[in-house]
This record gives C-alpha cells, structure tokens and sequence, in this order.
C-alpha cells in the first residue's frame, strides 16, 4: 500500500500556526477580534444563497460562458432601470421593493433565453421567496406541475462559498454595487470586473471578490439595509425545501465482511513466538513485573489486533475504540520500557492490582452487578500477588501523569498525535464520532446538507494501524528481552491477497 501523503495547506491554516488560549486552540479569524471590533458571521449556504435564488438556477441550467453572458446584460439592465437610487441590488429581498414595470426591465434579457427562463419559472412557485408574485406575473409557470429539479440543480452548484458558480453569483452582486457607482475601488479591480474572468490572475480575483461580496452583505440584509427594501427570509425557503421535498441518502453498503486470513496466520505465528520467548526468559517463579508487564502488554495488543482480523468490527465505530486502547497500551509499553525502573514497572502492576480490588469491592455488595462480571475470577485477580486486604487503592493514573504527558517523556509523542485524539472520539461519544457512526449526508440539494440517520457506517479498517502498533510494541520487547525477531508482515500478506 502506498504511503499517503500529508495534505496540502492550501487555504487551512496549520496547527504549528495557530494560538493557544488556556485550554483553548483557537480559531485563526478569532484573531480578529483581539483587534478590538465586533465580529459578526454570516453563512453563504444558509443566508445569503437563498436570497440570489434566480441566478443559482441560471447556473444550473446554462453553461458557464452563456450565463456570464446574460448576467452582464442583467447588470446592464439594471444599471439603467435603477439609476438614481441609493441601493441597487439583484437579491430577492430588494427585488420586492421595486415596481414590477422595473423589475420586467431588468430581467427581459432573461425572457430572451429561453432555457433561462423555463429554469427560472419554479421561482414562481415558491411562497418564502419574497420577490414571488414578480416572478409569477414575469413567467407565469403552471405551479402544479413544476418540478423542483432545476431548482435543486442550480443550488448543488453553488452550496459550497468558494464554487465556481458560487463566485460567478458574487461577481454579479459585486459588479452591479461597483458599476452603478455605489463603491469607489481600485482602476485594476473595475478592469478585472469588467473583463472577469479574462483580466488577471484568477488565484487573487476571485478571493477578492468573494471578500468584497462579503463586505456588502450588511447593506444587503443585515444593519445597513435601508427600511425601504424588504426582510430576507432565508429560513423561510430552507423550511418550505424541507416540506416539499424528501431526505435523500446513500443506502448502507451490503457487502459482506471479508476477514483478514491474510493477517491471521502473521499474528498466530507472531503470538505464538512471543509466547515461547516468554518463557525462555522465566528465571523465577516469583514476581516479575517487568517480564510480566512488558509481555502482557504486547500480548494484549496483539490479541486485540487479532479480534479486529476476524471481526466486521474492524471496519466500525467499535474498531475505533479498540486502537485507542492499543494505542494507550503502546504509549505505557513505550513508557515503562524507557525508565525500566523496577520500582515503576511494580507501580503499574500494583496500580492495575488494585482497580481489581476496587471492582470487586463494587461489585459484591451490590444487587444489581454487571452481567459482564464474573465475580469469583475478579475475586482471584484481586487476591493475586497479596491477599486484598493488604493492598492499597490507588485513585487517578498509574504514572500520576496524563497519557500525552506519558507519550512526550517516553518520546512516542508522534504515535499520541497520530492515533488518540481521533480514535478517543469513539470511545468518549464525542461529537465527531458520533456524527460519523450514525449519521450521513442528505443528498438532496434542497436540504443544504444537512444530516439523517445512517447507523453502522462502514470506515477505513483499524487492522493495519493495529499491526504498525503492535510491531513497535516487538521492538521494545526485542530491546528489553534481546532478541525477538518475529514481526506482522501485513503488507505482504496484502500482496498475495
């Protein structure tokens, strides 16, 4: 399997770059705010999209070149029918503030492309857009039997802000503002608006526009809209979408589970090694924590790792928080055998010893105990090394140290930033992981991507990861136990596959 590369920075700022707050990681446009004004955030899918409606659908039914075209005759048009007043604006809100004669004016070289105009005729049969009845008199569609589907084609195009559609529809709002005299910009921007997208280094013009487009916004709909031009009502379309249209989404994946026998025979063979080297290296029956601690763990590791071979699990949420914990296994492994101090390699056995201790006690004055718990093994376990009586309970961490603070002393640092963070989501309920286990994204356009259950979603297997850890873990018994050669050769194993 090739190795992926790192993602390219692009537009997203690198977390070497960003601040830190406290406890708090934060955003890089935060940083405005510690410039002393008030930041306010406005969302081009959720406010801004549903209020230029007319052009998505343009978009959606012509190609690129004719679009631009018919949108330059619109800003023509416009420029003169509205000529003397204080806004101008092609947005719906404004456009039901003017007169139907004006707003018949501006959009007859839409009446003379008629593949733009059987498009926009579904804008007549929608109650939340607030220019409607303009729409209805200008196209006069047969709202019984208007589909939504150029609808949904026009706004697909142009959900995402920085879309090449998207920025096209900012170019009009844009040019209509700058052409009409209401903002004073560089020479060079008006030519590269003129002549867009034929003038200029397009990686500089289009950001300048979609930043320019959000500069307006507040004249638009927000504070700075004058009390002549109507509400936007951005909520009132996405609502009216919901109604009217279904939730769409991508059936499960019913392909069944292939386990990895390719693995199996590596990790048998490999357990199976680590076993008898365990015992060639028993010189007493006594307590051994480190002989005890160092195998065990690896052990450990390694029979999870089998499970995730022969398990669907593997490639589910639960797999997630199986490599979490060979990942928190791993980072002890690595921690112990860095200090190999016989007083921490007790520490840790005693530590475990007495949460033994601390479950059976739970446990066995209870009516109501975990089915999960067989009593009497946990009572042996308790008992191990030194009768329970004896021993104390340690409350918080083995290492009195945080599992990154673990990872940094005992130079793993890299696996901790690779694997836990992640993999921890899964097993805490958080957010993230929640969303990926059981949601997906609606595919109907109309719907603005918003989530609908989708339980047992299928991820990227956890074998792999599980066996590069679990390698690692064969070093370091190989360093503490000289010499262990056996290691999971997956990669191989893929190839004959």
């Amino acid at each position: 399997m090739a190795k992926s590369k790192g993602r390219k920075a692009g537009n997203i700022t690198p977390l070497a770059r960003r601040q830190k707050k406290g406890k708090v990681i934060r955003s890089p446009m935060a940083q405005l705010s510690d410039l002393g004004g008030v930041v306010s955030w406005s969302s081009w899918m959720d406010d801004h999209l549903p209020n230029i409606l007319w052009a998505c659908v343009v978009t959606g039914a012509l190609e690129r070149d004719e679009y631009l075209s018919l949108f330059r005759k619109i800003i023509s048009a416009a420029r003169e029918v509205l000529d003397g007043r204080d806004f101008v604006s092609l947005c719906h809100n404004f456009l039901s503030s003017i007169s139907y004669e004006e707003f018949h004016a501006i959009f007859v070289p839409l009446l003379d492309n008629a593949h733009a105009a059987e498009a926009c005729r579904v804008l007549g049969c929608l109650d939340s857009l607030p220019d409607r009845e303009h729409w209805l008199k200008l196209l006069a569609p047969d709202c019984s039997k208007q589909p939504l589907d150029t609808l949904a084609n026009g706004v697909v195009a142009n959900l995402d802000h920085q879309s090449q559609e998207a920025t096209d529809i900012r170019w009009l709002k844009v040019s209509l503002f700058v052409f009409a005299g209401r903002a004073v910009v560089p020479p060079d921007f008006v030519e590269e608006l003129a002549e867009y997208p034929n003038k200029g280094d397009m990686r500089s013009v289009r950001p300048k526009i979609r930043a320019f487009e959000m500069s307006i916004r507040s004249i638009e709909t927000g504070e700075e809209k004058p009390e002549t031009v109507g509400e936007a009502e951005p909520s009132r379309f996405w609502a009216e979408m919901l109604e009217r249209s279904p939730c769409l989404h991508r059936e499960s994946e019913e392909v069944g589970f292939e386990p990895r026998r390719d693995v199996w025979s590596q990790l048998d063979e490999t357990i199976g090694g680590l076993c008898d080297h365990f015992m060639d290296n028993i010189e007493s029956t006594t307590v051994d924590p480190r002989l005890d601690g160092s195998f065990g763990i690896a052990l450990y590791m390694l029979c999870l790792t089998v499970e995730m071979a022969h398990s669907p699990s593997s490639e589910y949420a639960s797999g997630r928080v199986v490599l979490r914990t060979v990942v928190e296994n791993f980072i002890t492994l690595k921690y112990l055998s860095n200090k190999d101090d016989a007083a921490i390699w007790l520490q840790y056995r005693s530590y475990g010893s007495g949460q033994a201790v601390l479950a059976f006690l739970k446990s066995a004055f209870t009516d109501d105990r975990a089915a999960s718990v067989d009593l009497s093994r946990l009572e042996i376990l308790a008992n191990e090394d030194a009768w329970m009586e004896t021993k104390d309970i340690a409350i918080g961490n083995w290492a009195n140290l945080n599992l990154r603070k673990m990872a940094e002393e005992s130079g793993s640092k890299d696996v901790y930033d690779r694997y836990y963070d992640w993999s921890s989501g899964f097993v805490h309920g958080h957010w993230g992981a929640v969303r990926d286990s059981a949601f997906t994204t609606c595919l109907n356009p109309l719907h603005r991507l918003h989530r609908v259950p989708s339980p047992l979603n299928r991820m990227p297997s956890v074998v792999e990861d599980c066996c590069k850890l679990c390698n690692q873990a064969l070093d370091i018994i190989s360093q503490l136990y000289p010499t262990f050669k056996p290691r999971i050769r997956w990669k191989e194993a893929e190839q004959k596959a």
